[in-house]
């Protein structure tokens, strides 16, 4: 394989990834499947399940590490990445992509604020914020420091949950719930959940913005008719997105019984390492 194009590939899907997890760029067309609004008796059912499923949720672990394979799918190109990942609750995250050789080529973590980068080839270490980084990859600063942890493993936000409006899903029995984003400087004004409330499930999330344009659209891969809401999913697609793109995320190996801290999540800078920052 030209290494060239590889190098492209991985610098590719590591801002991808970054993006994914903080920012969920490029805006898209509206999509709304729903159809009417359920009655006040019915929400209030609702809400008493949502409550049970956040009440589950804090008994299971708030970290994740897991082999993580990113499939990218645009209209002028294509491929695929390996690399490690970890997660802490509520938008802490740690990317790294290694040789074959298991030696590290490219770093990147961040609280859901701030991030560090390491590019091992170039000695280099950049900082700064989230929304710097997008906008300096001519992304749009969405969602910067949101709950991915949730988006990512396939539960509910672990904040408060406030239900705005229930409606039912217009193909099937499931139905959506209109959450507000507490993120003032996001750009996802409306968050939708999509729940099948008789096995107690979240299929996805549907992202708007103040225009009612979709930012993104995730899935996730089913599951059976078990309910589990701490074990992850492992798989999950990413839709929704400008020019046709999708992304699909792999999660293999998933270990939750490592307790991760804060400060785990920060980046040692090797000796001979220029620090670039990017206010």
């Amino acid at each position: 394989m030209d290494s060239r194009k590889t190098k492209r590939g991985r610098s590719r899907a590591s801002l991808l990834l970054a993006a994914v997890l903080l920012s969920l760029f490029f805006g898209g067309c509206a999509r709304q499947p729903w159809s009417e609004r359920l009655e006040e008796e019915e929400i209030v059912e609702v809400e008493k399940i949502v409550h049970f499923m956040q009440e589950e949720s804090r008994s299971c672990s708030n970290s994740l590490d897991a082999n993580v394979l990113i499939f990218w799918k645009g209209p002028l190109e294509e491929f695929a990445i390996e690399g490690y990942l970890q997660l802490l609750s509520p938008s802490f995250f740690k990317f790294v992509i290694n040789n074959p050789l298991g030696q590290p080529l490219y770093a990147i973590s961040s609280n859901g604020k701030t991030f560090q980068s390491l590019h091992i080839a170039q000695q280099k270490h950049i900082r700064g914020n989230m929304r710097s980084l997008v906008l300096r990859n001519d992304l749009p600063p969405v969602l910067v420091g949101d709950n991915w942890f949730a988006y990512l493993t396939g539960r509910l936000p672990e904040r408060s949950v406030e239900i705005v409006e229930v409606n039912r899903d217009s193909s099937s029995e499931t139905i959506w719930l209109h959450l507000p984003n507490p993120t003032s400087s996001s750009e996802a004004e409306k968050v939708y959940v999509h729940l099948d409330p008789v096995k107690r499930q979240i299929l996805g999330y549907l992202l708007l913005d103040s225009k009612g344009e979709t930012l993104a659209e995730i899935s996730y891969a089913k599951q059976g008719d078990k309910s589990d809401l701490c074990t992850p999913r492992k798989e999950l697609s990413i839709t929704g997105l400008s020019w046709g793109a999708e992304l699909r995320i792999e999660l293999r190996e998933i270990r939750t019984d490592t307790q991760f801290q804060e400060d785990d999540f920060s980046l040692p800078i090797p000796s001979g390492y220029a620090t670039q920052l990017q206010p």
